[in-house]
């Protein structure tokens, strides 16, 4: 039957509710739906990141996630019972600096009531049992549990629907990699008693495996270890003495350990899907990829799958979708997850690693991480803000098709360069107001910069020309340096911004005046000269068809 869903999106964890909540902001028509009848009573994933919330700011929840979680600046690191580094998230730019720690099943909650508020109901108990696609679209067979079925045709398809994907599966898509060796122990259990800083998390690494201490608040602290390589209890469900008896050696036996949540044990995989895309269908989150857990990066992956995919649906929904704007959901965010999955590799080895040498030696470059640059080095990689999309084939660099003078006139190395992610900076019309409210899940945003002797008329004729030619994808925004020309207003073009002491040119990397344009996933798509309107017609040109 034919159906208004524009997109139909399969799997209601924190994958998909993320990209049902980006796609109505951006007001394409969506069904979820999920084959559980209710939320999962396992907390799963507790972790958020800084470029997570980052993307959830621009979705309008960021907010109600901060009033559930409990906020981390740092993360001790201990070699045995010393230690040995301390991880400063809380030195890094973002009006996040921190990791937030909320049971999965909360995050869903707050996701759910916001699609709820938006008039979109999580469809429960309701399974893909199998899709075909030709030109016209992809055609879903939905079954529900106790009975009912329903056969819809939808133009685009999502699978969110975990590390067994249906979608996947009926795709007949590649998963490669292995199931690592490691035999992990978790447990969310109360501690009344606890001795380390409360509002910090703490690692340990001790011979063959870690022993890690999250923070979930009143007085429910996530417990995460690992069985050394032979162990005669691999296989079995963990218990609080199993815990204890690893505690102790560390000067930590004295915890009163309560009330689990639960207790549980795994081996995780690390597998990679062989493409994101066929057709008009779609795997994203642990459909797409799924890694240890060493780096918290499984969920927060995810939910940069979804806004990286959610602005691009929104031009295929309306038609206008070049092929090679679909193609790069793929290019991107494979690569993204090989680049993950290298840096878990690099902390596998330095935990578990089998070689004494090499154990010790990784151990000994925990100390390096004491000299600031490479602590910063460190936790952005982990925290996900210098994922970048340079190499991207809808990414473009500075655009200039009069020629390249007035490019390397305008624009100087060091600052954001096409494909980063928007940095974290500040605007004034009045009141200080950070990038991330002013971008706009649902747009493309023009910058036009106007550096130290703005020519408001070369401003104004930019702005003119991004409305006539490409107001449906974008809005534009007028930033001066120190202070806003006399006598200049928007006339209705775009807002006005003052840059204090010029710290956004100098972030965006605008030497003079320019244009810097950021996609609605928040990194930079193209930049180019303030007199050469036709780098912002190549952009589109791209996307466009």
């Amino acid at each position: 039957m034919s159906d208004p869903t524009e997109v139909l999106i399969v799997g209601a964890g924190p994958v998909g509710l993320c990209l049902a909540l980006a796609l109505d902001q951006q007001g394409v028509r969506v069904r979820i739906i999920d084959k559980e009848p209710s939320f999962s009573g396992e907390s799963k994933a507790v972790t958020l990141q800084p470029r997570t919330l980052e993307i959830f700011q621009m979705l309008g929840v960021a907010d109600r996630l901060l009033k559930d979680g409990v906020i981390n600046r740092v993360m001790n690191m201990h070699v045995g019972r010393e230690r040995v580094t301390v991880l400063r998230y809380d030195r890094l730019d973002s009006a996040f600096a921190f990791y937030l720690h909320l049971h999965q099943g909360q995050t869903e909650r707050v996701l759910v009531q916001v699609l709820g508020e938006r008039g979109i109901t999580v469809e429960r108990a309701t399974a893909l049992e199998g899709l075909h696609q030709d030109a016209g679209g992809v055609t879903a067979r939905l079954v529900r549990t106790g009975g009912g079925s329903e056969e819809i045709t939808v133009p685009f398809l999502v699978g969110c629907d975990g590390g067994h994907s249906r979608v996947r599966a009926a795709l007949d898509l590649g998963f490669s990699g292995a199931r690592h060796d490691d035999n992990w122990i978790m447990t969310d259990v109360r501690i009344p008693n606890m001795s380390l800083a409360r509002d910090e998390r703490h690692g340990f690494i001790l011979d063959r495996f870690p022993f890690v201490v999250l923070n979930l608040g009143n007085d429910y602290y996530r417990l995460i270890a690992a069985r050394p390589p032979g162990s005669p209890l691999a296989g079995q469900v963990p218990t609080l003495e199993e815990f204890r008896d690893i505690m102790t050696p560390l000067g930590l036996g004295h915890w009163q350990l309560e009330a689990p949540l639960w207790l549980t044990h795994y081996r995780p995989s690390q597998r990679l899907v062989s493409q994101y895309r066929v057709g008009r269908v779609f795997v994203a989150g642990d459909a797409a990829h799924v890694n240890t857990p060493i780096a918290a990066q499984g969920l927060n992956t995810g939910v940069l799958d979804a806004i990286n995919l959610a602005w691009k649906l929104r031009f295929a929904v309306r038609g206008k979708a070049s092929t090679a704007l679909l193609d790069s959901y793929h290019a991107e965010r494979h690569a993204a997850a090989v680049t993950m999955f290298a840096q878990n590799d690099r902390l596998t080895t330095l935990v578990f690693g089998a070689n004494p040498l090499l154990r010790f030696l990784a151990r000994k470059q925990l100390h390096l991480l004491n000299l600031p640059a490479l602590n910063l080095r460190n936790v952005l990689g982990t925290s996900q803000l210098d994922v970048h999309y340079r190499h991207s084939p809808v990414v473009q660099p500075a655009l200039d098709p009069r020629g390249t003078r007035a490019s390397r006139a305008s624009f100087e190395r060091g600052g954001a360069r096409p494909g980063d992610r928007a940095p974290h900076l500040l605007l004034d019309a009045g009141t200080a107001t950070p990038l991330y409210e002013v971008l706009r899940a649902d747009h493309h945003t023009l910058l036009i910069l106007g550096g130290e002797r703005p020519d408001t008329a070369a401003m104004r004729a930019m702005a003119t020309h991004a409305r006539d030619k490409h107001g449906e994808w974008l809005t534009s925004h007028f930033v001066f340096n120190g202070q806003v020309a006399p006598g200049f207003d928007g006339g209705g073009l775009g807002k006005v911004w003052t840059d204090a002491h010029g710290k956004a040119h100098r972030a965006l990397g605008v030497k003079r005046a320019g244009c810097v344009v950021i996609r609605p996933d928040a990194h930079l798509a193209t930049r180019f000269p303030l007199g050469a309107p036709e780098g912002l017609d190549t952009y589109f040109g791209a996307l466009l068809h």
